[in-house]
């Protein structure tokens, strides 16, 4: 038995020998041998080589310019690198001096490829257009890469997509502000309402007037001094948008700031119309009653809401519904001195019906720099990253607050609460990118749930009634060539006949009517010309 396994195992190797030296005889050596035959395959095909692995894309390089100054590979920015294979070079604006900063940048030759949520103005916007340095975005594509993004618009105000227009052409993606019909809203002292008999804040400027007298001669605050005022305003600090005495002006149908649309069909700059008179009037014997703090001429936003807070005035009518929450300016100012007030609607005057100033949803755009507006991979890929940032929850939430948990907790019913160390939106961008990374965040209306918690959601569709009309300006985000060339002239004078006329050191009889023919001498008339131009092109 030994000998024949010898044998066998002696055959075998003989055996194996000959056919390497067969393999190694073959004259054909640029005809490698044919692969072994596969076991379970009968077929008398050769089988095709594997496919080799496809290589990976480059990621789309883009330089992305906006407010904040985010730290170096934050978490915000490996999150969009990541996720929409990109690679982005920011530059960020730090927000105290940003007009002169991002006019710096721009002239040294840097050329973003994305500008995202920069503080700016359309006439800037318009510059970079006309230097070239954005570039056209057709709507088609913003509507096929961004759809939902594209139909929030389309809720909110479907006039924004007229803001990036230039000359018939498109050049930009619009944008909007989430709190633009939310009207300025008028509160007031409940101990003092109480007092003078009030059961719930006024409901017509008749009652207003009523409750503010007796604010001013009913000692509400029983000291038994004559020491408190109606109402008081941001007289120093409202140039350029003339925030005061809101209710009284939105009573009259009108936004003093704004251009307003009248009754012939035509736009009239707000302060110079009839409405604007009555209101004058109105105001001008309001002072002359002691009803207004003769001290409003001086008071900005912190002496105005301290007036309120402490007892001096009883009514503060130039906050929107998230100043008077518990924890905005106003609501921490009242709990803190430990004044108790309730939130009112807009009083129904001369209008006839509850107005309130709002601010309007359209912003200046987004857009994409003209070297990237004709590459049609950065294009895609901008926009795509857009939608994205602005629809996807996940998305959302960790370019605009960070990693749960880490950076913020979920409050009971929904809403973010940022850790404390990231309530600082300078210092939370220098650390995660976030606010930077995220050019929608605060400005969303489909995120509001992860903006606000249930209760401030609730609070706020409870403060801005549906029944409340809107007054925005007609012209928001247009150009007028006029305007613009004459505009620190013109709101200097706005606001400086605006107070006398308050005062009664200009009458509101020829008074106003020299004050309307100062400032269509200014440039007004012009501005009004190209206005109605403007405002009848967009109707058609």
């Amino acid at each position: 038995m030994m000998k024949g396994k010898a044998f066998f195992k002696s055959g075998v190797f003989v055996l194996l020998f000959m056919i390497v030296l067969a393999g190694c005889g073959s004259k054909d050596n640029n005809n490698p041998p044919a692969p072994a035959a596969d076991p379970g395959n009968t077929s008398t095909e050769e089988k095709a080589p594997e496919e080799a692995a496809p290589e990976a894309e480059q990621p789309i390089e883009i330089s992305w310019i906006g407010a904040y100054i985010p730290g170096t590979d934050t978490l915000a920015q490996k999150y969009v690198e990541k996720r929409f294979n990109m690679k982005i070079k920011p530059i960020g604006i730090d927000r105290a001096n940003w007009e002169q900063q991002l006019n710096i940048k721009l002239a040294s030759n840097e050329k973003p490829d994305f500008f995202g949520n920069l503080d700016s103005r359309m006439d800037n916007f318009k510059t970079w257009v006309k230097q070239g340095i954005i570039g056209e975005i057709p709507v088609e594509k913003i509507r096929e890469f961004a759809p939902k993004y594209s139909k929030m618009i389309d809720d909110a105000d479907p006039t924004a997509w007229d803001v990036p227009v230039v000359d018939g052409i498109n050049y930009g993606i619009p944008k909007i502000y989430a709190e633009g019909d939310s009207p300025f809203i008028p509160a007031y002292n409940e101990a003092w309402l109480t007092k003078i008999g009030f059961s719930e804040p006024p409901k017509t400027l008749e009652e207003l007037e009523e409750v503010l007298t007796k604010f001013r001669n009913d000692d509400p605050d029983g000291n038994g001094k004559k020491d408190t005022y109606g109402i008081s305003a941001r007289g120093k600090d409202t140039l350029g948008s003339n925030q005061i005495f809101n209710t009284v002006f939105a009573s009259h149908g009108i936004t003093p700031s704004g251009w307003v649309l009248q009754a012939d069909g035509k736009v009239q700059y707000g302060l110079t119309t009839e409405q604007a008179r009555a209101a004058f009037k109105l105001l001008n014997k309001w002072y002359k009653a002691g009803i207004i703090d003769p001290e409003f001429v001086t008071d900005d936003w912190n002496a105005y809401r301290a007036k309120f807070v402490g007892n001096k005035t009883g009514m503060l009518d130039q906050a929107l519904w998230y100043h008077d929450h518990s924890s905005g300016q106003v609501g921490m100012d009242a709990e803190k001195a430990g004044m108790k007030m309730v939130v009112g609607k807009p009083v129904i005057g001369p209008a006839g019906k509850m107005m309130g100033i709002a601010q309007g949803f359209k912003q200046v755009p987004f857009a994409i720099g003209a070297d990237a507006s004709k590459d049609p991979k950065k294009v895609e890929a901008i926009l795509k990253m857009l939608e994205t940032l602005a629809t996807d929850e996940e998305a959302y939430l960790l370019t605009s607050y960070g990693e749960k948990g880490v950076h913020y907790d979920l409050a009971e019913g929904g809403g973010v609460v940022p850790k404390a160390e990231y309530t600082d939106p300078i210092q939370a961008t220098s650390a995660l990118g976030i606010n930077f990374f995220n050019p929608t965040k605060g400005n969303n209306m489909l995120m509001l749930k992860w903006d606000y918690p249930a209760e401030k959601v609730d609070f706020r569709t409870q403060v801005n009634d549906k029944g409340i009309t809107p007054i925005t300006d007609a012209m928001q985000m247009k150009t007028l060539p006029a305007w613009d060339a004459n505009k620190d002239a013109l709101l200097k004078m706005a606001k400086e006949y605006e107070l006398k006329l308050i005062l009664g050191e200009v009458d509101t009889d020829k008074g106003f009517d020299a004050f309307v023919a100062d400032m269509n001498k200014a440039g007004l008339e012009q501005a009004t010309i190209e206005a109605n131009e403007v405002y009848a092109a967009s109707k058609k």
